[in-house]
């Protein structure tokens, strides 16, 4: 199945920021005037959400892929 038609909800979290990143990565790597420059406090707190959204998704990551005990 493509990444695209995934139905693993993860699997489509994860891509979807991967998505986000390459987004961000481009629209920073373009010149700016200095007037259509982002406050840095923007750029920091943007940069802490996207580690807490990268945390929450490998924890979520390895917890999908760690054995279920509570099943057995």
């Amino acid at each position: 199945m493509s990444e695209s038609g995934t139905s693993d909800p993860l699997m489509h979290a994860a891509l979807r920021l991967e998505q986000a990143v390459e987004r961000l990565a481009d629209a920073l790597s373009r010149p700016r005037a200095q007037e259509d420059a982002v406050p840095r406090t923007e750029v920091v707190a943007l940069s802490a959400r996207l580690d807490a959204t990268l945390a929450r998704l490998k924890t979520a990551l390895r917890d999908q892929a760690a054995p279920d005990d509570e099943e057995e």
